[in-house]
Parts: structure tokens; sequence; C-alpha cells
């Protein structure tokens, strides 16, 4: 029996990448050669057979030899063992210290480096494993020996010989990182972070801090100031209103300051003071339509700062919050379509508002008083009010035309639409004062719509596409 994966379920499989290789790896290798790295791990894990060399060739379009020469290149940074050259066939290792340590290195080349760090450390058994480390370190992120010795000593200038080589490795990573592999580079940076120590002690103190300041530290600081471009007043203000998380809490802040364009107290605190109160304002805006939500930070980015950027305060969005309660719009969604709805009839301002709800109110009132003139005891609905509109804006009826419509519909068993079949056959008519109303009369208004509702006609494609954009375009 055999059994194996199909196609389809290998091609949406999941390719695993050591995070190892990402930081201290790949931004050092060129281009071409991460590229042949990461397409023959997914033939490795994924069945890959034959003549890798072409395939890759093909698939990434380079030259054969490009392919060799890239396995060579991580065949020397201990990630691959090279199998085979003709074919080419590599077996990919694990990117861990153990991996690490399993590379050999030419006693020669780095006999002046131990002897230098012999002289920095004399009263330390250097084992072998931490040799290796240095000496790995500076293979795979192409440090110059001479500025591996700068961080070294600079190490022991700030921890003491007693320093221990994890932390040396980490300094020497973070500054590789920055782009310091030369020994004048590192030196100028070293030299530069010397000159922090008072700020970052000021720093430290603010956040309640009592340790000495560490290489790590003074990166921050430099990043905060040179990098992101904060006064250091600032990065001392902002570190006393950190409650916890130090340094790292500190960092994060610093960088949403940034990235809203903050650079001094003044503008920090203007800044505070307003999300409070948008806070404030979200929640009461969710009261009283009737919602909670207990992240509001997608609210406010989403929907609040906009509206606010419509010119509404936040008087008037809790007014429309109000009448959207009322009026039974109770979900997000539909506040933002009215707050948009207001926002494109101009109604922006307190007094507008007010008086378009104390229009509506009003409106209301006399719908109100044509049901009961007609017998209905409910209350007004939005199909109320539609009717209402078309009877009095679109058809040009008066205020009182509709009540008298409404007395004479009283009794019947439908009087709603009753009053439609009446107001409807007066309109065809022509008629829209009462005089004429009473005039021509309920029976002969809805005979007449009944007669013009009998007579059916045939409409093209063309003419009904027609009809609907007119009705789309028209301000019913």
């Amino acid at each position: 029996m055999q059994a194996k994966l199909s196609r389809e379920i290998i091609e949406n499989e999941k390719l695993r990448i050591d995070n190892a290789f990402v930081t201290d790896f790949m931004p050092f290798a060129p281009e071409n050669y991460v590229k042949v790295y990461l397409y023959g791990l997914k033939l490795a894990c994924f069945g890959g057979v034959g003549d890798i060399e072409t395939e890759i060739a093909g698939k990434l379009n380079l030259e054969p030899g490009l392919v060799s020469e890239a396995f060579s290149y991580w065949a020397n940074e201990g990630l691959v063992n090279i199998l085979s050259t003709s074919p080419v066939a590599v077996e990919y290792l694990a990117v861990n210290k153990g991996t690490l340590a399993l590379r050999k290195f030419s006693k020669t080349k780095y006999k002046d480096f131990n002897d230098q760090l012999h002289a920095m450390l004399p009263s330390r058994n250097i084992l072998p494993n931490e040799y290796n480390e240095y000496y790995s370190i500076m293979e795979a992120m192409h440090i110059e020996p001479e500025a591996m010795l700068a961080i070294i000593a600079y190490c022991i200038r700030l921890k003491g010989q007693d320093v221990g080589y994890p932390y040396i490795l980490a300094v020497a990573r973070n500054l590789a990182r920055q782009g310091c592999l030369t020994y004048d580079r590192v030196n100028e940076q070293l030299s530069e972070f010397d000159l922090y120590d008072k700020d970052v002690a000021a720093v430290l103190h603010s956040l309640g801090s009592k340790k000495a300041p560490a290489i790590e530290d003074k990166r921050m600081f430099a990043k905060w100031t040179k990098t992101l471009g904060f006064p250091t007043e600032t990065v001392v203000q902002v570190a006393k209103s950190v409650k916890r998380g130090g340094m790292d809490r500190l960092d994060a802040l610093l960088v949403k300051y940034y990235e809203n364009h903050l650079f001094s107290m003044a503008e920090i605190d203007e800044f505070n003071r307003n999300r409070d109160r948008l806070y404030s304002l979200t929640k009461e805006i969710n009261k009283r339509i009737g919602v909670y939500y207990e992240q509001l930070d997608f609210i406010i980015e989403t929907y609040v700062t906009r509206w606010l950027g419509y010119g509404f305060t936040d008087e008037t969005l809790l007014t429309i919050a109000e009448y959207c309660f009322r009026c039974n719009i109770r979900t997000l969604e539909g506040y933002n379509a009215t707050v948009e709805k207001f926002y494109k009839q101009g109604l922006i301002t307190a007094d507008d508002i007010g008086e378009f709800l104390g229009e509506a109110v009003r409106r209301d009132a006399d719908i109100r008083e044509a049901l009961e003139k007609a017998g209905v005891t409910r209350p007004v609905t939005s199909r109320d009010r539609d009717s209402y509109r078309t009877w009095t804006y679109s058809w040009k009826m008066d205020r009182d035309v509709v009540l008298y419509a409404a007395s004479l519909a009283a009794g019947n068993a439908s009087p709603v639409s009753y009053m439609n079949a009446i107001l409807g056959g007066w309109h065809n008519a022509g008629v829209t004062s009462l005089e004429g109303a009473k005039k021509f009369g309920a029976n002969r208004a809805s005979a007449a719509r009944e007669t013009a509702a009998t007579v059916t006609k045939t409409y093209t494609s063309e003419q009904l596409n027609a009809m609907f954009d007119s009705l789309n375009n028209e301000d019913l």
C-alpha cells in the first residue's frame, strides 16, 4: 500500500521559515541568493526531485551557474550541506546555535582577534563555544574583527569583566542591523551613545527606574531623538506619564505620537485631551442609539473623526443619535447613514438640525391629525410619512385637502388606502384646492382612480429603462 499527499494539498501547504534566517542571514545576503535559498527550501519540504538546479533557475529566471553559486554561499554560512555538485544536491540544516557550532573556522584567520580578546579579558577562560559564537556572528553579519573587538570593549566598560557573551552578541547584532559593520562606523555609533548617558538617565528616572543606562536604552533614545525627531524634553515628559511597561511602553507611545505628527508636549497634551473627549463622545452616541462596543478605537478612527471632519459638533452628533433612537435606527451603520444624509442636505449646525427635527415633528403632528380624522389611532409610520410627502410635496395638495380626504375615508375598511385613491384621483384631475376637491367629490375621484388603474399599456425595455432612470433622478 502507498499513501501520498495530493498536488492540491501540497500547493496549499505553508512554508516554515526560521525567524533566525530572516533576522540574521537574509538582510546580509544578495537578493538572488535569498530567492534560491527559499525556493530550494520549498522543493526540499514538498518533494523536489530531479534536476533542482534547472528547475530553480527556470522558475527564478536565473543562470544555472548562479544557483550553484548561491548554494555555495549558504554552505559557507552553515545553512546547507552540498551533497553533490553534478547534479546539484543539497541538504538544508536547521538554523540554530547547534548548527552554527558545527562550522569550521580558519585558526589563522582569527589569530589576531583571539590575541586581542585574551588581552581584553585576561582572567577569563574563554571556551571554544564562545569563540565560535564570535566567529559566527562576524561571518553571518559581515562584521569586521576590529569592529567586533570595539563592541566587546564597550560592553566590558558597561558591564565589567564578567559580561556574558550573549549580551555582547545581542549588542553586536543590533549594531550590525543599523549598518555598523566597520571599526569606524561602530566607534562613531558608540561614541554617540556615550553622549546620551545623562539624557537616558533622566528618561529612566522619569520612568521610575534606578538602573544604569544600558546600550539598548541608548539605542532606543537614538531612535526617538534622531530617527523620529523628538526633542529630549518631550521624551522625558512622556516618560513621566508611563505608569507601567517601562521603555517598551514609552517606545509605543512615542511611535503613536510620531504617526500622528505630534512632537511637542503642547501638541501631545491636546491630542490626549481630544482623545479622551472622543472616547466619551463615542460611548455616549452608542448609549443613545442603544448599542455597546468594548473596543472604541476602530469606531473613532472609522466614523467619529470623519463626522467631526464634516463639521458636526458633539452636540449635533448626540442630537442625531436621539433622532435615530426615536426612529428605531438602532445600529452604528444606520446611524452613520443618517449622519451622511444630514451632511448631504447641508444640515450640520445645531440650529439647522433643530429646525429640521422641528419640521419633522410638525409634519408628524399633521399626519397624526389626518390619521385621526380618518379614524386611525395607531402611531405614525415611515410609510405614512412617505405617503404624506407624496400628497403634499409631489402632488402639491394643500393640508386642508388632505384632511378633507381623511374625513371622507373615515369608516372605510382601509382608510389610508382609500385616502390614496381619493387624492390620486384628484391629482389626476388636476385638483389641488379644497374648493375643487369638494366640487369634484370623493366618488368621482375614486372612480377616476380605478379607471386609470384598469388602463394597461405595453412598454419596451428601452422605455422602461428610461422611466426608472427618471424615477431615480427625481427628488421624491
